[in-house]
C-alpha cells in the first residue's frame, strides 16, 4: 500500500508540474503547387513563421514530388489545392468568432483561374500567436 501511495504522489506531483505548452516547437506544414502565381505566398508564409524564431519550425513540400504526395495523401487533398498550411496538424482554426481555414490563395492573392481563399497571413500570425503563448 505505501508503494502505490509514493507512486500516486508522485503522479500528481509531476501532473501538476507539466506545462500547458507542447514540447519542442510549433509546427507549421505548407504545401502548394510549384507554380509561378503561388511561389510568392509561400514564401510570405514562411517570412511569417519565421518571424516567431526558434518557436516554429516550418517545413514546405510541393505537391509533385514523393514527399508532397505522401504529406498531401496523408491530410486527405486530393483535389488541384494552390496552397494548404496546417500548424500542429490542423488546417483549420477560430480566430475572433470567425474560422480560419488556410487552403487555397491568401485573400488578394487569387487568379482568374483560381479563387483566393477566406484567410490573411495576420490570420497566420494570430494562429501562431495564439499556438506560441
Amino acid at each position: 500500500m505505501p508503494k502505490l501511495a509514493i507512486f500516486l504522489l508522485l503522479a500528481v506531483v509531476l501532473a501538476a508540474c507539466r506545462s500547458g505548452q507542447a514540447d519542442g516547437p510549433v509546427q507549421v506544414d505548407i504545401i502548394s503547387l510549384d507554380h509561378a502565381p503561388i511561389r510568392p505566398a509561400v514564401q510570405e508564409a514562411l517570412a511569417v513563421a519565421a518571424e516567431y524564431g526558434d518557436q516554429v519550425a516550418a517545413q514546405s513540400y510541393n505537391f509533385d514530388t514523393p514527399e508532397g504526395t505522401t504529406f498531401a495523401e496523408a491530410h486527405d487533398l486530393a483535389e488541384h489545392t494552390p496552397m494548404a498550411i496546417f500548424v500542429n496538424g490542423e488546417m483549420e482554426f477560430q480566430v475572433d468568432g470567425r474560422t480560419i481555414k488556410f487552403y487555397s490563395f491568401p485573400q488578394g492573392a487569387g487568379t482568374g483561374m483560381v479563387a483566393e481563399g477566406g484567410w490573411t497571413m495576420d490570420d497566420l500570425r494570430a494562429v501562431l500567436d495564439q499556438a506560441t503563448n
